[in-house]
Protein backbone atom coordinates (compact mmCIF):
# COMPACT_ATOMS: atom_id res chain seq x y z
CA UNK A 1 0.00 0.00 0.00
CA UNK A 2 1.58 3.13 -1.08
CA UNK A 3 1.62 5.74 2.01
CA UNK A 4 -0.30 8.95 1.19
CA UNK A 5 1.92 12.51 1.59
CA UNK A 6 1.11 14.67 4.53
CA UNK A 7 2.73 17.34 2.88
CA UNK A 8 5.42 18.19 5.89
CA UNK A 9 8.31 19.62 4.16
CA UNK A 10 6.46 21.25 0.87
CA UNK A 11 3.09 23.22 -0.01
CA UNK A 12 -0.20 21.03 -0.02
CA UNK A 13 -0.85 21.26 -4.23
CA UNK A 14 -4.43 21.72 -5.50
CA UNK A 15 -5.28 18.28 -6.56
CA UNK A 16 -4.38 17.10 -3.40
CA UNK A 17 -6.68 19.50 -1.18
CA UNK A 18 -9.23 17.87 0.98
CA UNK A 19 -12.24 20.76 0.89
CA UNK A 20 -14.21 21.04 3.91
CA UNK A 21 -15.45 17.76 5.54
CA UNK A 22 -12.62 16.16 6.56
CA UNK A 23 -10.52 19.01 7.92
CA UNK A 24 -13.38 19.97 9.88
CA UNK A 25 -14.09 16.82 11.41
CA UNK A 26 -10.22 16.87 12.38
CA UNK A 27 -10.25 19.98 13.74
CA UNK A 28 -13.90 19.31 15.88
CA UNK A 29 -13.02 15.90 16.46
CA UNK A 30 -9.60 17.67 18.17
CA UNK A 31 -11.36 20.21 19.62
CA UNK A 32 -14.08 17.76 21.51
CA UNK A 33 -11.40 16.73 24.19
CA UNK A 34 -12.58 15.74 27.72
CA UNK A 35 -10.31 17.91 29.44
CA UNK A 36 -12.16 21.10 27.97
CA UNK A 37 -15.28 20.00 30.15
CA UNK A 38 -12.88 20.16 33.66
CA UNK A 39 -10.90 23.54 32.27
CA UNK A 40 -14.47 24.87 31.86
CA UNK A 41 -15.68 23.61 35.27
CA UNK A 42 -12.61 25.29 37.12
CA UNK A 43 -13.02 28.22 35.37
CA UNK A 44 -16.24 28.77 36.51
CA UNK A 45 -15.46 27.57 40.10
CA UNK A 46 -12.78 30.32 40.03
CA UNK A 47 -15.03 33.28 38.55
CA UNK A 48 -18.79 31.90 39.33
CA UNK A 49 -21.82 32.80 36.68
CA UNK A 50 -21.68 34.63 34.81
CA UNK A 51 -18.52 36.07 34.76
CA UNK A 52 -16.96 32.40 33.82
CA UNK A 53 -19.07 31.95 30.97
CA UNK A 54 -18.20 35.71 29.77
CA UNK A 55 -13.97 34.26 30.18
CA UNK A 56 -14.77 31.08 28.58
CA UNK A 57 -16.71 32.70 25.21
CA UNK A 58 -14.16 35.86 25.37
CA UNK A 59 -11.70 33.30 25.09
CA UNK A 60 -12.96 31.29 21.99
CA UNK A 61 -13.90 34.19 20.51
CA UNK A 62 -9.65 34.87 20.81
CA UNK A 63 -9.45 31.60 19.42
CA UNK A 64 -11.48 31.97 16.57
CA UNK A 65 -9.92 35.30 15.16
CA UNK A 66 -6.13 34.02 16.03
CA UNK A 67 -6.43 31.44 14.44
CA UNK A 68 -8.75 32.08 11.73
CA UNK A 69 -6.41 34.54 10.68
CA UNK A 70 -3.31 32.02 10.67
CA UNK A 71 -5.72 29.67 8.49
CA UNK A 72 -6.38 31.88 5.83
CA UNK A 73 -3.25 32.16 4.69
CA UNK A 74 -1.83 28.50 5.26
CA UNK A 75 -5.08 27.86 3.27
CA UNK A 76 -4.21 30.42 0.48
CA UNK A 77 -0.59 29.35 0.51
CA UNK A 78 -0.79 25.68 1.30
CA UNK A 79 1.51 26.02 4.00
CA UNK A 80 1.79 24.17 7.23
CA UNK A 81 2.66 25.19 10.62
CA UNK A 82 6.76 25.07 10.22
CA UNK A 83 6.74 26.66 6.75
CA UNK A 84 4.82 29.43 7.80
CA UNK A 85 7.65 29.71 10.61
CA UNK A 86 10.52 29.69 7.87
CA UNK A 87 8.66 31.73 5.85
CA UNK A 88 8.80 34.02 8.67
CA UNK A 89 11.57 33.83 10.89
CA UNK A 90 13.85 32.66 8.33
CA UNK A 91 16.12 29.12 8.04
CA UNK A 92 17.72 28.61 11.17
CA UNK A 93 15.87 30.64 13.46
CA UNK A 94 12.31 29.28 12.75
CA UNK A 95 13.74 25.75 14.51
CA UNK A 96 13.40 27.00 17.56
CA UNK A 97 9.88 28.07 17.73
CA UNK A 98 8.88 25.20 15.75
CA UNK A 99 11.05 22.42 17.87
CA UNK A 100 9.36 24.34 21.23
CA UNK A 101 5.75 24.27 20.13
CA UNK A 102 5.93 20.98 18.42
CA UNK A 103 7.70 19.95 22.01
CA UNK A 104 4.67 21.60 24.13
CA UNK A 105 2.23 19.90 21.87
CA UNK A 106 3.91 16.23 22.12
CA UNK A 107 3.68 17.24 25.66
CA UNK A 108 -0.32 17.45 25.13
CA UNK A 109 -0.78 14.41 23.47
CA UNK A 110 1.07 12.45 26.32
CA UNK A 111 -1.61 14.49 28.87
CA UNK A 112 -4.47 13.38 26.76
CA UNK A 113 -3.59 9.80 26.71
CA UNK A 114 -2.41 9.74 30.71
CA UNK A 115 -5.83 11.91 31.12
CA UNK A 116 -7.92 9.22 29.68
CA UNK A 117 -6.01 6.43 31.60
CA UNK A 118 -6.34 8.16 35.00
CA UNK A 119 -10.51 8.63 34.10
CA UNK A 120 -10.75 5.19 33.78
CA UNK A 121 -9.18 4.20 36.59
CA UNK A 122 -10.88 6.63 38.75
CA UNK A 123 -13.86 4.88 37.66
CA UNK A 124 -13.31 0.99 36.96
CA UNK A 125 -9.36 0.55 38.40
CA UNK A 126 -7.32 1.45 41.31
CA UNK A 127 -6.16 4.70 43.17
CA UNK A 128 -5.73 7.37 39.94
CA UNK A 129 -4.30 10.29 40.38
CA UNK A 130 -6.85 13.48 40.37
CA UNK A 131 -9.99 11.20 39.72
CA UNK A 132 -10.73 9.45 42.45
CA UNK A 133 -10.70 5.55 44.13
CA UNK A 134 -12.16 3.34 41.34
CA UNK A 135 -14.35 0.52 42.04
CA UNK A 136 -11.77 -2.47 41.71
CA UNK A 137 -12.72 -3.86 38.61
CA UNK A 138 -9.75 -3.79 36.92
CA UNK A 139 -7.20 -5.63 39.17
CA UNK A 140 -3.65 -5.20 39.04
CA UNK A 141 -1.46 -3.26 37.03
CA UNK A 142 -5.21 -3.37 34.98
CA UNK A 143 -6.18 -0.95 37.83
CA UNK A 144 -2.69 1.35 37.10
CA UNK A 145 -2.80 4.81 35.55
CA UNK A 146 0.45 4.51 33.85
CA UNK A 147 -0.33 0.92 32.30
CA UNK A 148 -3.59 2.33 30.67
CA UNK A 149 -1.84 5.64 29.57
CA UNK A 150 1.41 3.84 27.19
CA UNK A 151 -1.80 2.04 25.88
CA UNK A 152 -4.11 4.70 24.92
CA UNK A 153 -1.41 6.62 24.06
CA UNK A 154 -0.22 3.75 21.28
CA UNK A 155 -3.73 3.29 19.89
CA UNK A 156 -5.15 6.79 19.84
CA UNK A 157 -1.67 7.61 18.19
CA UNK A 158 -2.34 4.96 15.66
CA UNK A 159 -4.61 7.36 13.69
CA UNK A 160 -1.93 10.14 13.60
CA UNK A 161 0.80 7.73 12.06
CA UNK A 162 -1.55 6.66 9.31
CA UNK A 163 -2.38 10.56 8.68
CA UNK A 164 -5.36 13.27 7.91
CA UNK A 165 -7.51 11.16 6.22
CA UNK A 166 -7.17 8.42 9.08
CA UNK A 167 -7.75 11.12 11.53
CA UNK A 168 -11.41 12.52 9.89
CA UNK A 169 -12.59 8.86 10.71
CA UNK A 170 -11.80 8.95 14.37
CA UNK A 171 -13.04 12.68 14.04
CA UNK A 172 -16.84 11.56 12.64
CA UNK A 173 -16.59 8.60 15.47
CA UNK A 174 -16.43 11.76 18.23
CA UNK A 175 -18.25 14.39 16.50
CA UNK A 176 -21.22 12.09 16.41
CA UNK A 177 -20.79 10.50 19.98
CA UNK A 178 -19.29 13.34 21.91
CA UNK A 179 -22.22 15.94 20.45
CA UNK A 180 -24.98 13.66 21.48
CA UNK A 181 -23.52 12.82 25.20
CA UNK A 182 -22.54 16.16 25.83
CA UNK A 183 -26.06 16.86 25.23
CA UNK A 184 -26.96 14.17 27.54
CA UNK A 185 -24.57 15.50 29.81
CA UNK A 186 -26.02 19.42 30.20
CA UNK A 187 -29.74 17.96 30.47
CA UNK A 188 -28.28 15.56 33.25
CA UNK A 189 -26.79 17.79 35.16
CA UNK A 190 -29.44 20.96 34.50
CA UNK A 191 -32.44 17.97 35.46
CA UNK A 192 -30.45 15.55 38.06
CA UNK A 193 -27.92 17.45 39.62
CA UNK A 194 -29.26 20.88 39.77
CA UNK A 195 -32.57 19.55 41.59
CA UNK A 196 -30.28 18.33 44.06
CA UNK A 197 -28.33 21.05 44.55
CA UNK A 198 -31.02 23.78 44.02
CA UNK A 199 -27.96 25.62 42.29
CA UNK A 200 -28.46 28.51 39.77
CA UNK A 201 -27.58 28.24 36.38
CA UNK A 202 -27.09 31.70 35.59
CA UNK A 203 -25.56 33.14 39.31
CA UNK A 204 -23.20 31.10 41.55
CA UNK A 205 -20.38 31.85 43.44
CA UNK A 206 -16.69 31.42 43.06
CA UNK A 207 -15.45 27.96 44.87
CA UNK A 208 -12.12 28.12 46.87
CA UNK A 209 -9.83 30.45 45.84
CA UNK A 210 -11.26 33.22 43.46
CA UNK A 211 -9.26 33.59 40.05
CA UNK A 212 -9.03 36.82 37.51
CA UNK A 213 -10.43 37.68 34.70
CA UNK A 214 -7.27 37.31 33.25
CA UNK A 215 -6.77 34.29 34.43
CA UNK A 216 -9.97 32.69 33.03
CA UNK A 217 -9.61 33.95 29.50
CA UNK A 218 -6.09 33.10 29.43
CA UNK A 219 -7.37 28.81 30.65
CA UNK A 220 -9.90 29.25 27.99
CA UNK A 221 -7.39 30.50 25.50
CA UNK A 222 -4.79 28.11 26.55
CA UNK A 223 -6.92 25.01 25.93
CA UNK A 224 -5.93 24.94 22.09
CA UNK A 225 -3.46 28.19 21.63
CA UNK A 226 -1.05 25.80 20.41
CA UNK A 227 -3.00 23.71 18.01
CA UNK A 228 -4.70 27.40 16.71
CA UNK A 229 -1.15 28.79 15.86
CA UNK A 230 -0.14 25.33 14.22
CA UNK A 231 -3.67 25.07 12.18
CA UNK A 232 -2.04 25.29 9.14
CA UNK A 233 -1.27 21.92 9.56
CA UNK A 234 -4.82 20.96 8.92
CA UNK A 235 -6.22 24.47 7.13
CA UNK A 236 -3.78 23.96 4.52
CA UNK A 237 -5.97 21.01 2.95
CA UNK A 238 -8.67 22.85 2.53
CA UNK A 239 -9.96 24.60 -0.85
CA UNK A 240 -10.70 27.98 -0.30
CA UNK A 241 -10.20 30.21 2.29
CA UNK A 242 -14.31 30.49 3.04
CA UNK A 243 -13.57 26.71 3.81
CA UNK A 244 -10.82 27.61 6.62
CA UNK A 245 -12.97 30.63 8.18
CA UNK A 246 -15.58 27.58 8.59
CA UNK A 247 -13.35 25.18 9.67
CA UNK A 248 -12.05 27.38 12.33
CA UNK A 249 -15.77 28.40 13.37
CA UNK A 250 -16.85 24.78 13.92
CA UNK A 251 -13.79 24.07 15.58
CA UNK A 252 -13.62 26.80 18.50
CA UNK A 253 -17.44 28.46 18.23
CA UNK A 254 -18.95 25.47 18.20
CA UNK A 255 -17.01 21.99 19.66
CA UNK A 256 -14.47 23.72 21.77
CA UNK A 257 -17.11 25.62 23.51
CA UNK A 258 -19.51 23.11 24.25
CA UNK A 259 -17.09 21.17 25.90
CA UNK A 260 -16.17 23.92 28.14
CA UNK A 261 -19.91 24.99 28.41
CA UNK A 262 -20.90 21.81 29.71
CA UNK A 263 -18.41 21.86 32.61
CA UNK A 264 -19.16 25.38 33.18
CA UNK A 265 -22.79 24.30 33.44
CA UNK A 266 -22.07 21.40 35.61
CA UNK A 267 -19.98 23.81 38.27
CA UNK A 268 -22.68 26.62 38.50
CA UNK A 269 -25.57 24.39 39.00
CA UNK A 270 -23.35 21.45 41.54
CA UNK A 271 -21.50 24.19 43.33
CA UNK A 272 -17.82 22.00 43.09
CA UNK A 273 -15.38 20.45 40.47
CA UNK A 274 -15.51 16.73 39.85
CA UNK A 275 -13.84 14.76 37.28
CA UNK A 276 -17.16 12.71 35.85
CA UNK A 277 -19.50 15.86 36.79
CA UNK A 278 -21.53 13.88 39.08
CA UNK A 279 -22.69 11.51 36.54
CA UNK A 280 -20.27 8.56 37.10
CA UNK A 281 -22.90 6.48 38.73
CA UNK A 282 -25.45 7.02 36.12
CA UNK A 283 -25.56 3.69 33.91
CA UNK A 284 -22.38 2.49 35.53
CA UNK A 285 -20.47 5.27 34.52
CA UNK A 286 -20.10 4.04 30.65
CA UNK A 287 -21.43 7.20 28.77
CA UNK A 288 -18.87 9.35 30.38
CA UNK A 289 -16.34 6.60 28.90
CA UNK A 290 -17.44 6.84 25.61
CA UNK A 291 -17.63 10.20 25.78
CA UNK A 292 -13.64 10.82 26.92
CA UNK A 293 -12.30 8.17 25.26
CA UNK A 294 -13.75 9.57 21.84
CA UNK A 295 -12.82 13.25 22.69
CA UNK A 296 -9.34 12.01 24.16
CA UNK A 297 -8.43 9.67 21.28
CA UNK A 298 -9.42 12.92 18.81
CA UNK A 299 -7.18 14.91 20.74
CA UNK A 300 -4.07 12.86 21.09
CA UNK A 301 -4.00 12.16 17.01
CA UNK A 302 -4.53 15.48 16.36
CA UNK A 303 -1.62 16.40 18.82
CA UNK A 304 0.47 14.01 17.39
CA UNK A 305 -0.15 14.89 13.88
CA UNK A 306 0.96 18.56 14.72
CA UNK A 307 4.06 17.40 16.65
CA UNK A 308 5.18 14.81 13.44
CA UNK A 309 4.54 17.67 11.21
CA UNK A 310 6.85 20.16 13.31
CA UNK A 311 9.75 17.46 13.82
CA UNK A 312 9.56 16.51 10.46
CA UNK A 313 10.01 19.41 8.59
CA UNK A 314 13.41 20.75 10.87
CA UNK A 315 14.79 17.72 10.67
CA UNK A 316 15.09 17.53 6.89
CA UNK A 317 15.56 21.13 6.45
CA UNK A 318 18.30 21.76 9.18
CA UNK A 319 19.92 18.81 7.64
CA UNK A 320 20.02 20.61 4.27
CA UNK A 321 17.59 17.90 2.90
CA UNK A 322 19.89 14.90 3.85
CA UNK A 323 17.27 13.89 6.16
CA UNK A 324 14.37 12.59 4.95
CA UNK A 325 12.11 10.56 7.29
CA UNK A 326 9.15 9.01 5.55
CA UNK A 327 5.63 10.43 7.45
CA UNK A 328 5.31 7.07 9.90
CA UNK A 329 8.66 6.78 10.92
CA UNK A 330 8.73 9.94 12.28
CA UNK A 331 4.90 9.67 13.89
CA UNK A 332 5.94 6.39 15.22
CA UNK A 333 9.23 8.01 17.08
CA UNK A 334 6.73 11.04 18.44
CA UNK A 335 4.51 8.18 19.79
CA UNK A 336 7.13 6.42 21.31
CA UNK A 337 8.63 9.84 22.86
CA UNK A 338 4.64 10.40 24.08
CA UNK A 339 3.97 7.16 25.39
CA UNK A 340 6.95 6.96 27.94
CA UNK A 341 6.08 10.57 29.18
CA UNK A 342 2.20 9.51 29.75
CA UNK A 343 3.32 6.09 30.81
CA UNK A 344 5.62 7.71 33.05
CA UNK A 345 3.07 9.76 34.84
CA UNK A 346 4.65 12.82 34.71
CA UNK A 347 1.96 15.17 33.64
CA UNK A 348 -0.74 15.31 36.25
CA UNK A 349 -1.67 18.83 36.64
CA UNK A 350 -3.34 21.51 33.99
CA UNK A 351 -3.93 24.57 34.98
CA UNK A 352 -0.14 25.48 35.37
CA UNK A 353 0.40 24.11 31.59
CA UNK A 354 -2.59 25.99 30.32
CA UNK A 355 -1.02 29.57 31.49
CA UNK A 356 2.71 28.79 30.24
CA UNK A 357 0.74 28.16 26.95
CA UNK A 358 -1.06 30.85 26.77
CA UNK A 359 1.74 33.06 27.67
CA UNK A 360 4.49 31.67 25.19
CA UNK A 361 2.95 30.01 22.39
CA UNK A 362 1.38 33.42 21.37
CA UNK A 363 4.79 34.72 20.90
CA UNK A 364 4.65 32.73 17.41
CA UNK A 365 1.53 32.87 16.29
CA UNK A 366 1.68 36.98 16.88
CA UNK A 367 5.02 36.90 14.67
CA UNK A 368 3.24 34.87 11.89
CA UNK A 369 0.08 37.08 11.41
CA UNK A 370 1.84 40.58 11.64
CA UNK A 371 4.65 38.94 9.01
CA UNK A 372 1.47 37.50 6.56
CA UNK A 373 -0.55 40.24 6.87
CA UNK A 374 1.60 43.04 7.40
CA UNK A 375 4.97 43.16 6.69
CA UNK A 376 5.08 40.86 3.79
CA UNK A 377 1.19 40.88 3.10
CA UNK A 378 1.92 41.58 -1.05
CA UNK A 379 4.72 38.89 -1.61
CA UNK A 380 4.33 36.32 -4.15
CA UNK A 381 4.33 32.80 -2.83
CA UNK A 382 7.35 32.34 -4.59
CA UNK A 383 8.77 35.01 -2.37
CA UNK A 384 7.59 33.88 0.58
CA UNK A 385 8.99 30.50 0.01
CA UNK A 386 12.64 32.61 -1.45
CA UNK A 387 11.88 34.14 2.17
CA UNK A 388 12.35 31.31 3.95
CA UNK A 389 15.75 30.72 2.66
CA UNK A 390 17.00 33.34 4.17
CA UNK A 391 19.59 32.27 7.21
CA UNK A 392 17.68 34.75 9.86
CA UNK A 393 14.87 37.10 9.74
CA UNK A 394 16.78 39.97 12.24
CA UNK A 395 12.85 41.88 12.84
CA UNK A 396 10.67 38.88 13.46
CA UNK A 397 13.34 37.48 16.24
CA UNK A 398 13.19 40.82 17.54
CA UNK A 399 9.29 40.88 17.88
CA UNK A 400 9.77 37.67 19.26
CA UNK A 401 11.42 38.82 22.32
CA UNK A 402 9.99 42.01 22.16
CA UNK A 403 6.82 40.28 23.12
CA UNK A 404 8.33 37.84 25.72
CA UNK A 405 9.38 40.98 27.44
CA UNK A 406 6.30 42.41 27.04
CA UNK A 407 4.33 39.04 28.26
CA UNK A 408 6.50 38.53 31.29
CA UNK A 409 6.20 42.87 32.33
CA UNK A 410 2.50 42.02 32.27
CA UNK A 411 2.25 38.91 34.66
CA UNK A 412 4.65 40.73 36.83
CA UNK A 413 3.11 44.31 36.79
CA UNK A 414 -0.40 43.99 35.50
CA UNK A 415 -1.32 40.25 36.48
CA UNK A 416 -5.20 41.22 35.60
CA UNK A 417 -4.20 41.98 31.67
CA UNK A 418 -4.47 38.47 29.74
CA UNK A 419 -0.28 37.61 29.17
CA UNK A 420 -1.39 36.99 25.60
CA UNK A 421 -1.13 40.29 24.42
CA UNK A 422 2.96 40.21 25.12
CA UNK A 423 3.09 37.74 22.05
CA UNK A 424 0.42 39.71 19.87
CA UNK A 425 1.78 43.27 20.84
CA UNK A 426 5.32 41.92 19.99
CA UNK A 427 4.17 40.28 16.47
CA UNK A 428 1.69 42.73 15.46
CA UNK A 429 3.26 46.18 16.59
CA UNK A 430 7.18 45.34 17.26
CA UNK A 431 8.19 43.14 14.22
CA UNK A 432 6.54 45.51 11.62
CA UNK A 433 7.95 48.45 13.34
CA UNK A 434 11.33 47.18 13.28
CA UNK A 435 11.26 45.82 9.79
CA UNK A 436 10.45 49.12 8.72
CA UNK A 437 12.55 51.01 10.01
CA UNK A 438 15.79 48.39 8.81
CA UNK A 439 14.56 48.31 5.53
CA UNK A 440 12.94 44.76 5.78
CA UNK A 441 9.55 45.63 4.10
CA UNK A 442 8.66 48.57 2.21
CA UNK A 443 4.38 48.98 1.19
CA UNK A 444 3.57 45.52 2.58
CA UNK A 445 6.51 43.54 0.27
CA UNK A 446 9.57 42.42 1.51
CA UNK A 447 12.59 44.26 0.00
CA UNK A 448 16.11 42.39 -1.26
CA UNK A 449 17.24 42.55 2.06
CA UNK A 450 14.28 40.88 3.16
CA UNK A 451 14.18 38.58 1.01
CA UNK A 452 17.63 37.66 1.35
CA UNK A 453 18.13 37.97 -2.74
CA UNK A 454 18.73 39.71 -5.60
CA UNK A 455 16.56 43.30 -6.45
CA UNK A 456 15.42 41.75 -9.56
CA UNK A 457 13.83 38.98 -7.77
CA UNK A 458 12.05 41.55 -5.82
CA UNK A 459 10.66 43.61 -8.83
CA UNK A 460 9.42 40.69 -11.18
CA UNK A 461 6.31 40.25 -10.06
CA UNK A 462 3.62 42.16 -7.95
CA UNK A 463 1.10 40.45 -5.33
CA UNK A 464 -1.55 40.90 -7.62
CA UNK A 465 -0.48 38.51 -10.08
CA UNK A 466 -1.36 34.81 -9.51
CA UNK A 467 1.71 32.44 -8.82
CA UNK A 468 2.13 29.22 -8.26
CA UNK A 469 5.05 28.73 -5.88
CA UNK A 470 7.28 25.84 -6.44
CA UNK A 471 7.63 23.18 -4.01
CA UNK A 472 11.26 22.06 -3.24
CA UNK A 473 12.25 19.71 -5.79
CA UNK A 474 10.86 21.84 -8.81
CA UNK A 475 7.41 20.53 -8.42
CA UNK A 476 4.89 22.95 -8.64
CA UNK A 477 2.09 23.14 -5.80
CA UNK A 478 0.19 25.74 -5.60
CA UNK A 479 -2.22 26.58 -2.82
CA UNK A 480 -4.52 27.50 -5.68
CA UNK A 481 -6.09 30.65 -4.43
CA UNK A 482 -3.27 33.38 -4.43
CA UNK A 483 -5.54 36.35 -6.29
CA UNK A 484 -7.40 38.74 -3.72
CA UNK A 485 -9.14 36.17 -1.78
CA UNK A 486 -12.19 38.36 -0.52
CA UNK A 487 -13.47 40.98 2.63
CA UNK A 488 -10.57 40.29 4.83
CA UNK A 489 -7.70 40.95 2.36
CA UNK A 490 -9.50 43.61 0.80
CA UNK A 491 -10.05 44.69 5.12
CA UNK A 492 -6.20 44.69 5.18
CA UNK A 493 -5.49 46.57 2.35
CA UNK A 494 -7.57 49.51 3.40
CA UNK A 495 -6.31 49.72 7.09
CA UNK A 496 -2.86 48.75 6.55
CA UNK A 497 -1.85 52.12 5.06
CA UNK A 498 -3.30 53.79 8.76
CA UNK A 499 -2.24 51.29 11.05
CA UNK A 500 1.48 52.22 9.67
CA UNK A 501 0.91 55.50 9.86
CA UNK A 502 -0.54 55.56 13.69
CA UNK A 503 2.00 52.48 14.80
CA UNK A 504 5.50 54.50 12.74
CA UNK A 505 4.31 57.39 14.27
CA UNK A 506 3.81 56.46 18.30
CA UNK A 507 6.06 53.47 18.44
CA UNK A 508 3.88 50.43 17.85
CA UNK A 509 0.65 49.56 18.23
CA UNK A 510 -0.42 48.38 21.85
CA UNK A 511 -3.13 46.45 21.06
CA UNK A 512 -3.89 43.79 18.87
CA UNK A 513 -7.25 45.20 16.47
Amino acid sequence: MVEQEEYAERPVPEHARLGFMKPTLVWAGFTYAYICIFIGSQIMGGLGAPMGYVAIIAGQVFLFGYAGLIAHKSSKLGLNFPMMCKAAFGRYAYALPVLMIAGLVTGWYAFQAWLAADLMVGLYGGQSFNAGTGSGVLPGILGTTGFWAGVFAIVFGMFAVYGVRAMAWMGWFAVISVTALAGWMIYSIVSVVGVETGGNLFSSQPIGEPWTFAMGFTASVGTFIVSATMTGDFNRWTKSVKQSWGVIAVAFLAANMLMLMTGGIFTAVAGKLDFFFGLGTLALGIPIMIIQWASNGSTCDGCMYNATQGFKNVVYYISGKRLSFSWKKMAIIVMIAGTAVAAANLLTSIVPWLLLLGSVVPLVGGILIGHFWIVARKCTPDELLAAGDKKINGPAVAGFLAGLAIAIAIQLVAPDLPAVLGGLIGGVGVYPLVAKLTGYTKGGRLTPKGLGTSASYWTAGTADQPHTPSAPGGTAASGGHVSPSGRIDRLVEFIAPFWSSLSYRGGGSSQFK
